[in-house]
């Protein structure tokens, strides 16, 4: 995805951040700055011409809209988007977070910021390229008019919440996907699965036991895990148990969707080469 210029602002030594910055090694062309007035120079120097702003902010004031500001002046055709910290989650309600910027907490952009990234290096329309005047609901309603055919396979949900294992089945069969909802038996329904979905709740002790169950009674189908406003310690556990992904709630389809597909297709190559 070399097309894409990306500027990654902020204090990356976090370890929310440690994925995000693998992650867009990887998707882009992309350039760090420690600080704001770092990035200042970049821009101003023109050794960076971002398609993409990336601010990193772990906590609420780390970077001030007045700094935003001024970044978005010396880049102003870039989409300014927020790698936001856990200490972020009530800023919506209790502070003053950036006009006109992209919200994105570290526990979403795995699952978001991939596809997001890959529509506009194709040239394709996604909620990240909608004019900067977009609302969150706007993104919203993009994401869900974009959202693209599903993989017939078989999906298992594993949830002791009846509304969110409802929610997830009609979900995955809107996307073409047959579910079944494991509730006491949990062996009864083993073949022929492709992915697990697990809602970890608080991914408590008692959570991640069941998680690590779950693992080995589906082995090899990959286990998608479901964890409310997750901590990264959270997310390292659940992953150490046996977990293939973590995505937080409260989700977006789109990303769940998303994850889904990966995980459906990784379970896919293993099998095959196993037949091979």
């Amino acid at each position: 995805m070399a097309g894409i210029n990306v500027l990654l602002v902020g204090d990356l030594r976090y370890a929310e951040f440690h994925h995000a910055c693998r992650g867009l090694s990887e998707c882009s062309q992309l350039a760090t700055a420690e600080s704001v007035a770092a990035a200042e120079q970049l821009l101003l120097t023109g050794q960076c011409a971002p398609d993409v702003l990336v601010l990193a902010q772990a906590y609420p004031g780390q970077c001030s809209a007045a700094a935003v500001e001024r970044l978005r002046r010396l880049a102003p055709l870039a989409r300014v988007v927020g790698l936001l910290g856990s200490w972020c989650e009530g800023e919506e309600r209790t502070g003053r977070p950036w006009p006109a910027a992209i919200r994105c907490y570290w526990h979403q952009w795995p699952a978001r910021a991939a596809r997001q990234f890959q529509a506009l290096q194709d040239g394709k329309p996604t909620a990240w390229s909608l004019p900067v005047t977009a609302t969150e609901e706007d993104r919203l309603l993009c994401e869900a008019e974009l959202s693209g055919d599903g993989r017939s396979a078989l999906v298992v949900v594993c949830s002791s919440n009846r509304s969110v294992a409802e929610l997830l089945c009609d979900a995955c069969s809107v996307r073409g996907w047959a579910t079944v909802w494991l509730r006491r038996d949990w062996h009864a329904v083993v073949g022929g699965v492709r992915v697990g979905i697990f809602d970890g709740q608080d991914l408590s002790e008692a959570q991640l036991a069941l998680l690590q169950q779950l693992c080995k009674l589906l082995e090899p189908a990959p286990i998608l895990t479901l964890a409310d406003f997750p901590r990264i310690e959270d997310v390292l556990r659940a992953l150490q148990v046996g977990a293939a992904a973590v995505v937080s709630k409260p989700m977006r389809l789109a990303d769940l969707f998303w994850q889904l597909d990966q995980l459906a297709a990784q379970c896919r190559a293993r099998l095959t080469a196993a037949e091979e």
